[in-house]
């Protein structure tokens, strides 16, 4: 199925493209479907293009030599991922999981470099991309440094409990999904939920958590 104009204009670096620039996307770009639970990318490969989450959601992921994983970032629909590796054409720094079914929009690293290089309208958006995603990382960095554990599952709650709510996201986290981007281990998550239920924050029924009190949670992260 070809790929459209319109649906190329909803990726942040292609959005200020003429018809021109855009067929030329076009015919490096392609479309693929993951499951839930499927690998997309492997962190050390080369070679990865710029992907663009159209629908489902996205584990972002670092894995240590003993196993253990570490949740960097869910993405949403509307949200690229993989954007360094695209754009520098260096190993992927991470992995990246469907937690959801997922469709994704794939443009080759290389022609995307190309576009770089030619277009001031693709450099400038990949410019803001990087510096979004360097934002990220240090709030992810004083997130794991400052914050406890108690208050880094109120914010992951709070986020989940957007998301649901505005319809970007179906999936709602296990504890051990929250874990690993909590950076710490599934019981402690248990007893971070519990203290937060006993705040008047959240209710537990069955493993799902319902959010009563945003304000509590607010105060907590």
């Amino acid at each position: 199925m070809p790929i459209t104009h319109a649906a190329l204009r909803q990726v942040p670096l292609f959005a200020g493209l003429n018809d021109e620039d855009l067929a030329a996307i076009a015919k490096v770009t392609i479309e693929k479907h993951f499951d839930r639970g499927e690998i997309i990318l492997l962190e050390g490969e080369n070679g990865g293009g710029l992907h663009f989450l159209r629908s489902g959601l996205v584990r972002i992921f670092k894995t240590s030599p003993e196993g253990k994983e570490q949740t960097l970032k869910l993405v949403e629909p509307g949200t690229t991922f993989n954007d360094v590796p695209a754009l520098d054409g260096k190993a992927q720094p991470a992995s990246a999981a469907a937690l959801e079914p997922s469709d994704i929009l794939i443009t080759g690293g290389r022609d995307l470099r190309r576009l770089v290089g030619e277009r001031p309208a693709v450099a400038a958006a990949a410019v803001r991309e990087l510096a979004s995603a360097l934002r990220f990382m240090v709030s992810r960095v004083e997130d794991l440094s400052f914050r406890n554990v108690t208050a880094r599952v109120a914010k992951i709650v709070l986020e989940q409990d957007a998301a649901i709510a505005a319809g970007r996201v179906r999936h709602h986290l296990t504890q051990q999904e929250m874990a690993a981007l909590a950076g710490t281990a599934r019981e402690v998550v248990g007893r971070a939920l519990k203290e937060l239920e006993q705040a008047g924050a959240i209710t537990l029924h069955q493993g799902r958590i319902t959010v009563t009190n945003r304000d509590i949670l607010r105060l907590i992260v």
